[in-house]
């Protein structure tokens, strides 16, 4: 006599007489993905205990969600405050709903003549939440050149577009925003200190272009310029960057010339009549 196996079966439930899955179910685990997200969105920044409370979501399903969303890029945690903030990734994905706004509809071809005309690679950030996210890259042609990730995070101080963008800032934007930052030394040649940082901002702001001198890798240059909306005020960075070799001293005017160039096109498009030179 064969004895019947003492096994639950494991697997999906069968419906039950009437019953009916509605195709519009939700996932749980993205839903609640999701609801982490819009929280910190509106939030900005929030510790784990708060989105817990906020969303009501358990604490180690917020835990799981966070680490997953991090390794994605989606989001991102403050060290320092404990805090958890949106990624850049979560930016990016995000920014493609503004594909036909004006700055994404303005620059790629601006871009895309100043990657051609310098042979150097053509960089768009902007300043979004306190950090400063790359929008737009048009690779050179060149063997040995610079690339930055669509998306990508990285630090005002060392980078020519953040130093751009912040040379032309509002006083006061400018004096939160330095409030934030923590001045990490990524090469020999990084500023940080908050006087030099000013003191190099105002010499960028006088001759209308920023540089990057090696400040985030030892061998690279970047030169940038400040792009403008139609209140004048300065909303992104477009920049070329590359190897030393290609950015002697004597070949900075020059090239500074072109990108700012490509920003005035990239400001008159936005509607910015007022263009600088």
């Amino acid at each position: 006599m064969n004895e019947q196996s003492s096994t639950t079966r494991r697997g999906r439930p069968r419906l039950k007489g009437n019953e009916v899955k509605s195709v519009n179910s939700p996932v749980v685990a993205l839903d609640r993905g999701i609801r982490v997200l819009v929280f910190l969105a509106d939030a900005k920044a929030a510790t784990p205990a708060e989105i817990v409370k906020a969303t009501e979501i358990p604490a180690p399903t917020v835990h799981r969600i966070l680490n997953t969303l991090r390794q994605r890029g989606m989001v991102a945690l403050d060290e320092e405050q404990g805090k958890w903030r949106i990624g850049p990734q979560s930016y990016r994905i995000g920014s493609t709903f503004e594909e036909g706004s004006s700055l994404l509809e303005a620059a790629p071809s601006v871009m895309r003549t100043l990657a051609k005309e310098t042979g150097e690679t053509a960089n768009l950030a902007v300043q979004e939440s306190g950090k400063l996210l790359y929008l737009i890259q048009i690779e050179s042609e060149n063997p040995i050149r610079a690339s930055i990730k669509n998306g990508m995070a990285a630090y005002f101080h060392t980078s020519g577009v953040g130093k751009a963008i912040m040379a032309f800032m509002e006083e006061a934007e400018l004096e939160e925003l330095m409030a934030q930052l923590t001045l990490v030394r990524q090469t020999s040649n990084s500023i940080h200190d908050t006087q030099h940082l000013k003191a190099e901002l105002l010499k960028s702001r006088q001759r209308g272009w920023a540089l990057d001198d090696e400040e985030r890798f030892l061998g690279m240059r970047c030169i940038a310029a400040p792009v403008f909306d139609s209140l004048e005020n300065v909303v992104a960075g477009v920049s070329i960057s590359g190897p030393i070799t290609r950015f002697p001293d004597s070949k900075l005017e020059v090239l500074a010339g072109s990108v700012i160039e490509a920003a005035n096109k990239i400001s008159e498009r936005l509607g910015n009549t007022s263009l600088r030179s």
